[in-house]
């Protein structure tokens, strides 16, 4: 979201709002409780104990100083030149906007809290508080909003079908295409990305992915999920210390994934197969679990005729990473294989 230019800087607008009140008191405790005296935003109750009264009469002085703001035709003339701005900025990125975002795009963060204490006066824009599906979110009208949060719902059931990671682009368009059916017309970039900012159901991974952040490959809880998504991202089997590596590399966790612990945690997961010295595969990629033997009985069972070494050995390849002389060195054990003709089959 960019920036806005503004007539006014908010700091100087809040300085000059705050000036007016006739109580050194109410201008204090004002200051306090929106954090432009930092820092933070100070509590009812430790504002009441650096006065020596109830945290009651800190209400009482804030709200009264509110509303001598809201009557001052001095402090509606100085708002005059921000609320407009405010307003259209927040309506031409489609009405509606994730907090953080909207507020960077009207001023630097150690400003905020002088923009929250002018959005405060008179409500140019509205907030809405955090919920388990959007974040804290700014908006011109109820209509717009319900719009909005219609189009991350529909957009987080069509992820759920799918149940596949798409790219920016990829979410972008899917915001596009369900937006022009919400709001009956097409909404351009800049709005497709504001109504993408409040869903907090989606989220992306140090791959640039973006899905539900329940889904493991977007927030993997442990070691195993994080080396799935790696393995995934590779398309090829891995030692455990490149996995590992990768792992740390991604910036999931500031715990660091140690080798060892990688090892552990793989050898017991059925969803990775051992496939040579300390390298792992993917099982949905073909690879079988056990020994090179155990993989030499599966691929002869397959088969409905005997085969010939080569046939074998090109076989336990696809399922394994080792020498082909380990290969045929298995092959000898008399108990399990035997010679049929030109190739061989089980006993």
């Amino acid at each position: 979201m960019e920036r806005i230019n503004l007539s006014v800087h908010p700091k100087d607008a809040t300085t000059k709002i705050l000036k007016t009140l006739s109580s050194k008191r109410a201008e204090d405790v004002l200051a306090k409780r929106f954090g432009i005296k930092g820092p933070g935003r100070h509590t009812l109750e430790s504002i009441g104990k650096s006065y020596g009264i109830t945290r009651e009469r800190v209400r009482q002085i804030e709200e009264a100083g509110m509303k001598a703001l809201a009557e001052n035709n001095e402090v509606q003339k100085e708002l005059q030149a921000l609320h407009p701005a405010f307003r259209n900025h927040l309506s031409n990125h489609g009405g509606v906007s994730e907090e953080k975002r909207y507020l960077n795009s009207l001023a630097d963060e150690k400003f905020h809290p002088h923009v929250n204490f002018i959005l405060s006066l008179g409500k140019p824009v509205h907030k809405a508080e955090e919920d388990d599906n959007h974040h804290h979110r700014w908006f011109v009208d109820d209509e717009t909003l319900n719009k909005a949060q219609t189009v991350v719902s529909r957009v987080v059931n069509e992820l759920d079908s799918k149940k596949t990671v798409v790219s920016e682009d990829g979410l972008a368009t899917l915001f596009s295409n369900h937006a022009r059916e919400v709001f009956g017309e097409p909404k351009d970039e800049k709005s497709v990305k504001s109504y993408m900012s409040i869903a907090k159901s989606i989220s992306k991974n140090p791959y640039n992915e973006y899905g539900l952040v329940s889904w493991p490959d977007i927030n993997p809880r442990g070691v195993r999920d994080k080396a799935y998504v790696v393995l995934a991202k590779h398309e090829k089997p891995l030692h455990f210390t490149e996995v590992a590596k990768a792992i740390n590399k991604s910036g999931w966790s500031r715990r660091t994934a140690h080798p060892q612990t990688v090892h552990n945690e793989l050898i017991k997961d059925n969803r990775f197969v051992l496939v040579g010295r300390g390298l792992y595969a993917l099982k949905q990629w073909g690879y079988e679990p056990g020994t090179v033997k155990d993989v030499l009985v599966s691929v002869l069972k397959q088969s409905v005729r005997p085969m010939s070494k080569d046939e074998i050995t090109k076989k336990v390849l696809e399922k394994r990473m080792v020498k082909e002389n380990t290969i045929l060195l298995n092959l000898q054990d008399k108990k399990k294989f035997k010679r049929a003709g030109e190739g061989y089959t089980l006993v």
